[in-house]
């Protein structure tokens, strides 16, 4: 990742430049990013994964959104590829403050970053509970928890699950790879 400007613009001086460009940014330390572009099996995944969880989290009050909603940890802008939010009041808000769940599908040219810098970031947000980083390559989500203390667990093969007590949901591998299992498996 590299700036695109060489000053540093306040958040809401962000939001306000962002608004006039053709493409998305994220705002980490004052500084404007390009967002990469994704993957075809990239796209696939996270719209499976922002449908399963929609239909297990809505009913419960949650909101999912895939890609376009924007996350503010202080005075950054991130743009997770799913986000969940609880918060009752969200459709009301233009970015996500409160997040429960963040997943990330890997790419290899952002796979540092959401490992690294961004997670780091995320971890200062109180409201979330869980991280995944979801591989493009293999049939694997990688699972941050927290509870009582961090927990980190990896989910592996078409039979594998993921279950999360809050928010409260379960992801089959089977559903957030479906069209790819041959592919990946």
């Amino acid at each position: 990742m590299s700036a695109v400007s060489q000053s540093r613009m306040s958040l809401e001086e962000f939001l306000a430049w962002e608004q006039t460009q053709a493409q998305r940014y994220e705002l980490v330390d004052g500084e404007a990013f390009a967002m990469a572009g994704g993957s075809t099996f990239h796209a696939h995944i996270g719209v499976n994964l922002a449908a399963t969880l929609r239909q297990q989290l809505r009913p419960r009050g949650c909101f999912t959104f895939h890609e376009g909603m924007k996350v503010r940890v202080g005075g950054d802008v991130l743009y997770p590829d799913v986000v969940v939010s609880c918060d009752p009041q969200q459709l009301e808000r233009p970015l996500v403050e409160r997040p429960a769940l963040i997943l990330e599908v890997l790419s290899p040219s952002t796979e540092s970053f959401e490992r690294g810098r961004k997670w780091a970031l995320y971890q200062q947000l109180a409201s979330l509970q869980a991280y995944l980083l979801v591989s493009q390559d293999a049939l694997s989500v990688e699972v941050f928890v927290r509870a009582a203390g961090p927990h980190y667990q990896r989910e592996a093969g078409a039979a594998a699950v993921v279950e999360l007590a809050v928010p409260p949901c379960r992801l089959a591998l089977a559903d957030v790879y479906d069209g790819l299992l041959e592919r990946l498996g």
